[in-house]
């Protein structure tokens, strides 16, 4: 397997960490990042049983029965130990398109890889005939819900059937949650015994630092991804401390996590709406959606100029699989929201 530079990161992460002064904030999907300081202290004790303490305060944070939860380092961590130990040897892996683009790098590093696309004009749901696209040979599906970057939900009796179809062939459905919380929305934890969730407690809760992700299956699949796991290092002691620190507060960060989604959401729409040549399909929970700009623009060059004639910061949908939207949120944006927004306008027109 050969590990690459991919555009998404490339192309953000110095924007993200060299502008000067920080620009507005439309770019960051997830909540302000805790620090150490608005924790209580890290957990104590034996330093090899702090994961296992770790996963058993997380499956009871979760609901879930602590043996069809794995701790991973992020949901990044997770889908990569879930596209390795789960798609099998030569087997196709079948990915969503948009997709946040690692995940995309991640099944074309295993072998043969397949799409499965979503469209604006169809509201960036999965197509209702997605079961269609699973045949013979099909290892391992993928796919986010919501999806990232519209921040839009499927109908759930499509990503069933879904679920059905990869397992009449064997194959496994990876669903990334990461957002999902971001909703009341019910997790597909469970929809099947071929149904695996990856998620964590980085967007969030703002646990971006302390990479607390992960995987939740039957217990079967669970001991075959654990196992795997091991294979690649043992869990990390430091950031389960962290996490039952960052559990301790969990229930109020997300519900404050929501409430600044939910709040902003209809001030955002009604934006969207008064700006011509724009529109979107409202994103479903979280603190983001996909900016569909006029036809023909070139979202790259807004997005550059955005930051250097405005100071603005948004995600060009094309580093997404999305050429002509902008990924636009808003959890972190503050007061300074609308004056970013304002600028957006400005640049498109």
């Amino acid at each position: 397997m050969r590990f690459d530079r991919d555009r998404y990161l490339e192309w953000y992460l110095p924007r993200f960490r060299e502008t000067s002064p920080p620009p507005i904030n439309l770019h960051a999907s997830g909540v302000q990042a805790l620090t150490p300081e608005a924790l209580p202290p890290p957990a104590t004790g034996d330093p090899w049983s702090l994961p296992g303490r770790f996963e058993e305060a997380l499956a009871a944070w979760l609901e879930l029965p602590a043996e069809e939860v794995l701790f991973t380092p992020g949901a990044t961590g997770g889908n990569l130990l879930a596209a390795l130990a789960l798609a099998g040897p030569g087997a196709e892996v079948l990915v969503e398109a948009p997709i946040y683009e690692p995940m995309f790098l991640h099944a074309a590093r295993i072998g043969p890889f397949r799409r499965l696309h979503r469209t604006g004009s169809e509201g960036w749901t999965l197509p209702g005939d997605a079961a269609d696209a699973v045949r013979e040979g099909t290892g391992l599906v993928i796919i986010t819900e919501p999806h990232n970057p519209s921040g839009r939900f499927s109908p759930r009796a499509t990503v069933e059937a879904l679920a059905q179809a990869a397992a009449r062939v064997g194959a496994y459905l990876l669903i990334n949650e990461v957002y999902r919380d971001f909703s009341d929305r019910p997790s597909y934890h469970g929809l099947g015994p071929n149904v695996v969730v990856v998620s964590s407690l980085s967007k969030l809760l703002g646990a971006y630092w302390a990479r607390l992700g992960w995987l939740s299956a039957a217990p079967e699949v669970i001991e075959r991804l654990r196992w795997a796991h091991l294979n690649l290092g043992m869990p990390a002691s430091p950031a389960a401390a962290t996490g039952l620190a960052v559990l301790a507060r969990a229930d109020g960060l997300r519900d404050a996590a929501r409430r600044t989604a939910q709040t902003f959401l209809p001030l955002v729409d009604a934006w969207v709406r008064e700006t011509p040549g724009v529109s979107w399909s409202p994103p479903q929970g979280p603190g983001f959606g996909c900016l569909e700009l006029p036809p023909g623009t070139d979202d790259m060059a807004v997005a550059e100029t955005l930051l250097r004639q405005e100071g603005v910061l948004v995600i060009p949908g094309t580093l997404f699989e999305a050429p002509g939207t902008l990924r636009i949120a808003w959890l972190q944006a503050g007061d300074r929201l609308f004056e970013g927004l304002d600028a957006v306008r400005r640049v498109v027109r």
